[in-house]
Protein backbone atom coordinates (compact mmCIF):
# COMPACT_ATOMS: atom_id res chain seq x y z
CA UNK A 1 0.00 0.00 0.00
CA UNK A 2 1.20 3.52 -0.80
CA UNK A 3 2.31 5.52 2.20
CA UNK A 4 0.30 8.41 0.78
CA UNK A 5 -2.87 6.30 1.08
CA UNK A 6 -2.02 5.33 4.66
CA UNK A 7 -1.70 9.00 5.60
CA UNK A 8 -4.84 9.99 3.72
CA UNK A 9 -6.72 7.16 5.42
CA UNK A 10 -5.79 7.40 9.10
CA UNK A 11 -2.15 8.15 9.90
CA UNK A 12 -2.47 11.79 8.84
CA UNK A 13 -5.10 12.32 11.54
CA UNK A 14 -3.02 10.33 14.03
CA UNK A 15 0.06 12.46 13.27
CA UNK A 16 -1.96 15.65 13.71
CA UNK A 17 -3.35 14.46 17.07
CA UNK A 18 0.16 13.60 18.33
CA UNK A 19 1.77 16.84 17.18
CA UNK A 20 -0.97 19.48 17.34
CA UNK A 21 0.12 21.07 20.63
CA UNK A 22 3.66 21.65 19.37
CA UNK A 23 2.71 23.33 16.10
CA UNK A 24 3.92 26.89 15.76
CA UNK A 25 6.26 26.79 18.74
CA UNK A 26 9.19 27.43 16.40
CA UNK A 27 9.33 28.26 12.72
CA UNK A 28 12.74 27.87 11.04
CA UNK A 29 11.06 28.08 7.63
CA UNK A 30 9.72 31.60 8.12
CA UNK A 31 13.02 32.62 9.70
CA UNK A 32 14.91 31.43 6.61
CA UNK A 33 12.49 33.22 4.27
CA UNK A 34 12.92 36.45 6.29
CA UNK A 35 16.72 36.21 6.33
CA UNK A 36 16.78 35.77 2.55
CA UNK A 37 14.63 38.89 2.15
CA UNK A 38 12.02 36.98 0.15
CA UNK A 39 8.63 38.72 0.11
CA UNK A 40 6.03 36.23 -1.11
CA UNK A 41 2.89 37.10 -3.03
CA UNK A 42 1.53 33.54 -3.14
CA UNK A 43 2.49 30.56 -0.98
CA UNK A 44 1.63 26.87 -1.17
CA UNK A 45 2.57 24.66 1.78
CA UNK A 46 2.55 20.90 1.37
CA UNK A 47 2.21 19.12 4.71
CA UNK A 48 0.78 22.27 6.29
CA UNK A 49 -1.10 20.62 9.20
CA UNK A 50 -3.77 23.11 10.33
CA UNK A 51 -2.28 25.95 8.30
CA UNK A 52 -0.66 27.77 11.22
CA UNK A 53 2.41 28.84 9.21
CA UNK A 54 0.34 29.90 6.21
CA UNK A 55 -1.85 32.05 8.46
CA UNK A 56 1.24 33.81 9.84
CA UNK A 57 2.68 34.41 6.36
CA UNK A 58 -0.68 35.77 5.16
CA UNK A 59 -0.92 38.11 8.13
CA UNK A 60 2.68 39.32 7.73
CA UNK A 61 2.88 39.73 3.94
CA UNK A 62 -0.73 39.91 2.78
CA UNK A 63 0.03 37.04 0.40
CA UNK A 64 -2.35 34.51 -1.13
CA UNK A 65 -2.07 31.15 0.60
CA UNK A 66 -3.10 27.55 0.09
CA UNK A 67 -2.27 24.30 1.86
CA UNK A 68 -2.16 20.61 1.02
CA UNK A 69 -2.48 18.15 3.89
CA UNK A 70 -3.46 14.46 4.20
CA UNK A 71 -5.21 14.87 7.60
CA UNK A 72 -8.90 15.75 7.29
CA UNK A 73 -8.93 16.81 10.96
CA UNK A 74 -6.15 19.32 10.22
CA UNK A 75 -8.01 20.57 7.12
CA UNK A 76 -11.13 21.23 9.18
CA UNK A 77 -9.16 23.10 11.82
CA UNK A 78 -7.45 25.16 9.09
CA UNK A 79 -10.87 26.32 7.91
CA UNK A 80 -11.39 27.93 11.32
CA UNK A 81 -8.14 29.87 10.74
CA UNK A 82 -9.48 30.96 7.31
CA UNK A 83 -6.72 28.98 5.61
CA UNK A 84 -7.79 27.08 2.45
CA UNK A 85 -6.37 23.56 2.78
CA UNK A 86 -7.06 20.64 0.45
CA UNK A 87 -6.88 17.06 1.62
CA UNK A 88 -4.26 15.69 -0.75
CA UNK A 89 -0.60 14.68 -0.93
CA UNK A 90 2.53 16.01 -2.62
CA UNK A 91 2.18 13.75 -5.66
CA UNK A 92 -1.23 15.12 -6.73
CA UNK A 93 -1.43 18.87 -6.27
CA UNK A 94 -4.88 20.36 -6.96
CA UNK A 95 -3.33 23.56 -8.33
CA UNK A 96 -3.11 25.23 -11.77
CA UNK A 97 0.33 25.69 -13.38
CA UNK A 98 2.64 28.52 -12.29
CA UNK A 99 0.34 29.60 -9.47
CA UNK A 100 2.76 30.15 -6.51
CA UNK A 101 6.04 31.95 -6.00
CA UNK A 102 6.92 29.94 -2.88
CA UNK A 103 6.27 26.25 -2.29
CA UNK A 104 7.03 24.93 1.20
CA UNK A 105 7.47 21.25 1.98
CA UNK A 106 6.70 21.34 5.70
CA UNK A 107 8.58 18.35 7.12
CA UNK A 108 6.69 15.82 5.04
CA UNK A 109 8.97 14.55 2.26
CA UNK A 110 10.60 11.96 4.54
CA UNK A 111 7.29 10.09 4.64
CA UNK A 112 6.62 10.10 0.89
CA UNK A 113 6.94 7.05 -1.35
CA UNK A 114 10.29 6.88 -3.22
CA UNK A 115 8.40 5.64 -6.30
CA UNK A 116 6.66 9.03 -6.34
CA UNK A 117 9.63 11.34 -5.80
CA UNK A 118 10.03 12.26 -9.48
CA UNK A 119 6.30 12.94 -9.71
CA UNK A 120 6.44 15.10 -6.57
CA UNK A 121 9.30 17.13 -8.04
CA UNK A 122 7.46 17.50 -11.36
CA UNK A 123 4.22 18.59 -9.65
CA UNK A 124 6.02 21.26 -7.63
CA UNK A 125 7.93 22.48 -10.69
CA UNK A 126 4.66 22.76 -12.60
CA UNK A 127 2.86 24.94 -10.03
CA UNK A 128 5.90 27.09 -9.15
CA UNK A 129 6.22 30.42 -10.94
CA UNK A 130 9.38 31.23 -12.85
CA UNK A 131 12.00 32.69 -10.47
CA UNK A 132 10.06 31.31 -7.52
CA UNK A 133 11.44 29.38 -4.53
CA UNK A 134 11.03 25.90 -3.08
CA UNK A 135 11.61 25.62 0.67
CA UNK A 136 12.33 22.15 2.09
CA UNK A 137 12.22 21.59 5.85
CA UNK A 138 13.19 18.04 6.74
CA UNK A 139 15.72 15.87 8.53
CA UNK A 140 19.33 16.82 7.85
CA UNK A 141 20.33 14.19 5.30
CA UNK A 142 23.09 15.69 3.21
CA UNK A 143 25.09 12.47 3.48
CA UNK A 144 24.11 8.93 2.61
CA UNK A 145 20.54 7.95 1.77
CA UNK A 146 18.95 5.56 4.29
CA UNK A 147 15.56 4.51 5.63
CA UNK A 148 14.13 3.66 9.05
CA UNK A 149 10.92 2.05 10.17
CA UNK A 150 8.40 4.72 11.10
CA UNK A 151 7.80 4.22 14.81
CA UNK A 152 4.15 5.22 14.80
CA UNK A 153 2.73 2.85 12.17
CA UNK A 154 3.71 -0.59 10.92
CA UNK A 155 4.41 -0.80 7.22
CA UNK A 156 5.58 2.81 6.88
CA UNK A 157 9.18 3.87 6.29
CA UNK A 158 10.92 7.14 7.09
CA UNK A 159 13.36 8.12 4.31
CA UNK A 160 16.42 10.24 5.02
CA UNK A 161 17.61 11.86 1.84
CA UNK A 162 18.74 15.23 0.55
CA UNK A 163 15.42 15.95 -1.18
CA UNK A 164 16.83 19.08 -2.82
CA UNK A 165 18.61 16.73 -5.22
CA UNK A 166 15.26 15.96 -6.86
CA UNK A 167 15.20 19.52 -8.22
CA UNK A 168 18.94 20.11 -8.49
CA UNK A 169 19.12 17.52 -11.27
CA UNK A 170 17.36 20.18 -13.36
CA UNK A 171 19.58 23.04 -14.59
CA UNK A 172 16.97 25.68 -13.70
CA UNK A 173 17.32 25.02 -9.95
CA UNK A 174 20.03 26.17 -7.58
CA UNK A 175 20.49 26.27 -3.80
CA UNK A 176 20.31 29.77 -2.35
CA UNK A 177 20.54 28.76 1.32
CA UNK A 178 21.07 25.64 3.41
CA UNK A 179 20.99 25.84 7.15
CA UNK A 180 20.51 23.64 10.18
CA UNK A 181 18.00 24.66 12.80
CA UNK A 182 18.52 24.22 16.54
CA UNK A 183 17.36 20.59 16.37
CA UNK A 184 19.78 19.79 13.50
CA UNK A 185 17.00 19.53 10.95
CA UNK A 186 17.64 21.34 7.69
CA UNK A 187 16.00 24.16 5.78
CA UNK A 188 17.00 24.37 2.13
CA UNK A 189 15.78 27.08 -0.23
CA UNK A 190 16.00 26.50 -3.97
CA UNK A 191 15.43 29.09 -6.69
CA UNK A 192 13.95 28.34 -10.10
CA UNK A 193 15.64 30.39 -12.81
CA UNK A 194 14.41 29.20 -16.23
CA UNK A 195 17.22 30.40 -18.43
CA UNK A 196 18.84 28.56 -21.31
CA UNK A 197 22.10 29.47 -23.00
CA UNK A 198 21.58 29.28 -26.73
CA UNK A 199 24.65 28.50 -28.82
CA UNK A 200 24.96 28.93 -32.55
Amino acid sequence: MRQADIFLGSEGNAWFARNRDGLGVRDPVSEAIDKMGIIPSSVLEIGCANGWRLARLRDKYGCDIMGVEPSMDACLEAARLRVPVHQATASTLPVPPKRFDIIIFGFCLYLTDPDEWFRIAAEANCVLKDFGHIVIHDFEAWGQFFARRYEHRDGVMSYHFDFAKLWLAHPWYSVVVRRLDETDNSVTILKKSPTVQVRE
